[in-house]
């Protein structure tokens, strides 16, 4: 591994927990040990699915993506927070082989997964070594993403690993970032802008830093913690960014460098106040 004694992800410290880190290396031994504990596609036709839900600021939720890949399936993230009918309706177009999640997920997947194999990735050995090792090809799934459901049942759609690849080439190319850099994570896993933000980092080496779901939703709060955590990128929302209230960027931010808005409209104020000291897309 380029990275492998780099720290890939560190998850800040809060109530009743530690600091967890995880270098490159441990993350790669991590998701092999996941991987050999995913069961064979059997008789799957096309290319099988693992569905995963766990925290984003549980270091396993990145393993599980490695982990599914290395396995030859695509994965599907579903967040905690959605209800229960979501979740039935996306296992049951998804039809995952297994179903990894934690020990507080899985009492609740085990009534919902059907026939699907859950899977407590929290009690693996740290220590396992895996020997799974499936190389994926452009044209395969590399996971799927459920629409809100909101006016119907849940739609997935279909992202291979040409097109994940192409993106990550391109912000690799663009922004400049690298293993210094420390990359926040603030979406949920189970949109497709979690993959954009945990590949601006894992594609160049840096730290993803992920944000806790109490302090990813306000806005002042979130100020001091990207302080403190030293993050250099960030990729918020315009309504986030503004709720955030920063009047002097460089004195209260010292250390962000880049800046990547996007999901809505960017209003022109705000666009003007970070992008005199950052650089800002606007994606």
């Amino acid at each position: 591994l380029r990275h492998a004694h780099r720290v890939a992800i560190d998850v800040p410290p809060r109530e009743g927990r530690a600091r967890l880190t995880l270098t490159y290396a441990e993350l790669d031994t991590r998701a092999s040990a996941i991987a050999d504990r995913i069961p064979p596609a059997g008789a799957y036709a096309e290319q099988p699915i693992v569905l995963v839900m766990l925290p984003r600021d549980c270091p396993d939720v990145y393993a599980c993506q490695l982990a599914a890949m290395r396995r030859g399936c695509a994965f599907c993230c579903v967040d905690a927070a959605f209800p229960d009918w979501h979740i039935r309706s996306v296992i049951e177009d998804a039809l995952p082989v297994a179903v990894l999640t934690d020990s507080a997920g899985a009492a609740r997947l085990r009534a919902l997964a059907g026939t699907a194999p859950v899977l407590d990735v929290t009690g693996i050995p740290a220590s396992a070594a895996g020997g799974s090792a499936h190389t994926p090809s452009a044209g395969d799934l590399a996971y799927l993403i459920y629409t809100s459901g909101t006016t119907g049942a849940p739609k997935g759609v279909m992202i291979e690993h040409a097109g994940v690849a192409s993106l990550v080439r391109s912000d690799v190319m663009q922004f400049g970032l690298g293993p210094g850099d420390r990359v926040a994570q603030c979406s949920s896993n189970a949109y497709d802008s979690s993959i954009e933000e945990t590949w601006l980092a894992f594609g160049v080496g840096a730290t993803l830093v992920p944000v806790d779901d109490e302090r990813v939703r306000s806005g002042p709060d979130l100020v001091p913690w990207l302080r403190e955590e030293r993050i250099s990128a960030f990729c918020p929302p315009p309504t986030l960014l503004r709720a955030m209230g920063v009047e002097d960027p460089p004195r209260e931010l010292p250390d962000l460098r880049f800046l990547y808005v996007g999901g809505e409209a960017l209003p022109q104020d705000l666009s003007d106040r970070w992008s005199a000291h950052l650089r800002l897309e606007n994606g």
